[in-house]
């Protein structure tokens, strides 16, 4: 089980972004955090503080099935009872009455604590899902110790947090999932830690369950859940971060680890990021110069801005607009950190914009440095090439998987 010079380009390729950036209006008297996660209109959201209850939004209900007990204390969370679900890594699983429900798109949100890792116990520690054969809604902690989120049969996103981070430490795990914007993405206490252009399948009908997968069996989870929601939308990352903000908690710093099978990348020099990236063209993964890496991250952040000008002003913004932040009030776009043109002494970057549709080039100022291209025609589908000459247009290499996790160049 389990997974875009010229204004053409070769072949699409998807990636990974947020679609769209919307704060909460988080101020002095900051909600608590059940009030935070009910303004975003979740399908289904359970706290999880009793063995049995109901929904704190819609109608549906949760019910406790084998080795179960409520137990305290929990996360801590701003305006939370302290208790939480404990589940025994046996015969322990919650069931509940939503089924179905979601579309083309989805969120899934959990607090965890592990009492075990799944490297020890040998087997998948399941957090919460819609589990179907084939188009999986599935998130999970691998006997790897990798968290990963499932969405079509063969396809996952995946995260490796530290393994000093897991045991007996609460942390808030979120899972997005567009399949109409080919958007992917995981969350790990309130940071972007991961997003591919995965997407999978839409129309997900299977019933909701947490700890414990209802079709795939064994994968038993050990340790403490609580605050369990489920949306039929991908949340925004200002969302996802202003609810973790009216947690209370603070932000573990594991959540700049790397991803799966990739390594982090220097923090010296003008641009202080630890971002991975995992990029393939049609011979295999593409392995990246530190300067090439820089070059990637300008227009994933560019592309990352773009798309949440295409959904909010119905337009592509200009690189001016980026830099100065200059957007129609309460439109909450992101900006870029840096100027690449000053920053960058290695390439030149250019934005051409036209309604929807824009176009990013990274050109190499130097010989033995890839060139890239990024373009999209609409809100969606983005197209990326490379050329090993330095300058890279529609007749150039396309890239298939493309990956970055951690931190961006592009901020509120």
């Amino acid at each position: 089980m389990s997974n875009h010079s010229q204004w053409i380009c070769a072949s699409s390729a998807a990636f990974a972004v947020i679609v769209g950036f919307q704060t909460l209006g988080l101020n002095a008297a900051q909600p608590d955090f059940a009030s935070a996660v009910v303004a975003t209109k979740p399908l289904a959201y359970y706290r999880l503080d009793a063995t049995s209850g109901k929904s704190q939004a819609g109608t549906t209900t949760y019910s406790a099935k084998g080795g179960v007990t409520s137990s305290t204390p929990g996360a801590g969370i701003a305006g939370s009872s302290g208790n939480y679900a404990k589940f025994d890594g046996a015969s322990g699983y919650i069931l509940t009455t939503q089924k179905g429900g979601v579309g083309q798109a989805s969120s899934i949100m959990a607090w965890v604590n592990l009492e075990d890792l799944p490297s020890k116990a040998a087997r998948i520690f399941y957090i919460a899902g819609e589990s179907e054969n084939g188009n999986d809604l599935d998130l999970q902690i691998e006997p790897d110790n990798v968290l990963r989120f499932f969405t079509a049969s063969g396809g996952n996103l995946q995260y490796a947090p530290p393994a000093a981070s897991l045991l007996n430490q609460w942390h808030m795990i979120v899972a997005t999932l567009d399949t109409a914007s080919h958007n992917r993405a995981l969350y790990w206490d309130g940071k972007l830690v991961a997003h591919d252009g995965g997407g999978g399948k839409s129309g997900k009908t299977a019933p909701f369950s947490i700890g414990a997968s209802t079709v795939f069996s064994g994968r038993w989870f050990k340790g403490g859940i609580e605050e369990v929601a489920l949306w039929d939308r991908a949340l925004k990352a200002a969302e996802v971060s202003s609810i973790y903000a009216a947690s209370g908690a603070t932000a573990s710093t594991s959540a700049t680890a790397s991803p799966a099978g990739a390594s982090a990348t220097p923090t010296t020099g003008p641009f202080a990021t630890k971002a991975t990236f995992d990029v393939e063209d049609s011979k295999g993964k593409v392995i990246m110069k530190r300067e090439e890496q820089i070059a990637y991250a300008f227009l994933s952040a560019i592309e990352m801005i773009q798309q949440e000008c295409q959904v909010d002003l119905q337009r592509a913004c200009t690189l001016d607009q980026m830099l100065s932040g200059s957007y129609p009030a309460g439109s909450h776009i992101d900006h870029l950190k840096f100027d690449p043109n000053k920053t960058d002494p290695n390439y030149t970057y250019t934005l051409a914009t036209g309604g929807r549709a824009w176009e990013a080039h990274a050109n190499a100022k130097k010989p033995g440095l890839l060139g890239f291209c990024f373009m999209a025609r609409d809100v969606g589908t983005v197209t990326a090439t490379i050329s090993k000459t330095g300058k890279a247009g529609w007749v150039d290499d396309p890239l298939g998987n493309r990956g970055m996790s951690g931190d961006s160049f592009a901020t509120q």
